[in-house]
């Protein structure tokens, strides 16, 4: 286990990171989790083309999230970044993204939870995004980091709880289901719409020496694609009406997999949720809840 300052990662000074995207960057991401697979469907295409162009609400994870993350390279702090796995992801729409703009990222430690030596260490994190120009709160974000080469670092510390109690998927039968295939270069295109240059998405050699047979997918990307499936099983393709979701990350995905997203339906406005990797039957994105406007 690599020694983690304990008050370097609390005490690291976060700052406001200034994006500016423009509609291209909006496109790639909503290509990337499979929007325009039927090019002829109208509802689609307002996210992959031009005229009367629209955000997919999950644009919101590529803007910002790897522009201040210094504090998980940093030699002072100590994290051990090749045994990091994303463990846990939520957002809130407050007001929808613009299909270009310039937004304000605001990254924040919530907590960290050393769960011994051997299991490592949970880091909960917050994360805004707010127009530059007007200061509005447009997307909050929730999340947790599971270092796993970061444990047994103190006696009894607990700087908040880890994350929330995982919410049961229902046990009658889903109300939907929906199946989305995943490209071979799925992780590929995504590191570009996110900016996202870490190896273990791109280089097998790299995606072995972290125990992977070859590279995954970004755990940013197999939200998106779960998200398209919400959106176009309880939305009718309007993101707008989307207005929370949050999942556990389970298991990897890799690139060209199709993934099944099912729900169960609890009430007018919410829904359960998890993804599953159809080659190999396992569940990628499970605990999962989600918001919803009605139409």
């Amino acid at each position: 286990m690599r020694t983690l300052d304990v008050a370097a990662l609390l005490g690291w000074p976060f700052r406001d990171v200034h994006v500016a995207y423009a509609q291209e960057r909006t496109m790639l991401h909503a290509l990337c989790i499979g929007l325009g697979g039927d090019p002829c469907d109208e509802r689609q295409l307002r996210y992959v083309y031009e005229p009367r162009l629209k955000a997919f609400p999950t644009l919101a994870l590529t803007l910002g999230l790897t522009d201040d993350a210094g504090f998980l390279h940093d030699e002072r702090v100590g994290i051990d970044f090749s045994r990091m796995l994303h463990g846990q992801t939520g957002l809130r729409w407050h007001k929808p993204l613009a299909a270009a703009g310039e937004v304000t990222s605001r990254f924040a430690i919530e907590g960290l939870s050393d769960r011994g030596a051997l299991k490592g260490s949970l880091l909960r994190f917050s994360r805004t995004l707010r127009d530059r120009a007007t200061g509005d709160l447009l997307v909050t974000e929730t999340g947790v980091y599971m270092l796993r080469g970061n444990g047994g670092f103190s006696s009894g510390l607990d700087a908040g709880e880890p994350s929330m109690a995982p919410v049961p998927i229902p046990a009658g039968p889903r109300s939907q289901c929906m199946e989305l295939d995943t490209l071979p270069q799925s992780a590929l295109l995504y590191r570009l719409a996110a900016g996202d240059r870490t190896g273990l998405h791109a280089s097998p050699a790299l995606a072995r020496q972290s125990g992977f047979e070859r590279p995954v997918l970004q755990g940013g990307c197999s939200f998106g694609v779960t998200a398209h499936g919400l959106v176009a099983m309880l939305c009718d393709y309007e993101g707008d009406r989307l207005r929370a979701m949050d999942a556990r990350f389970t298991a990897p995905v890799f690139p060209g997999e199709r993934l099944r997203v099912e729900v169960w339906r609890q009430g007018p406005r919410s829904a359960a949720f998890r993804t599953t990797s159809l080659p190999r039957g396992v569940v990628v994105l499970d605990n999962g809840t989600c918001e919803f406007e009605a139409p």
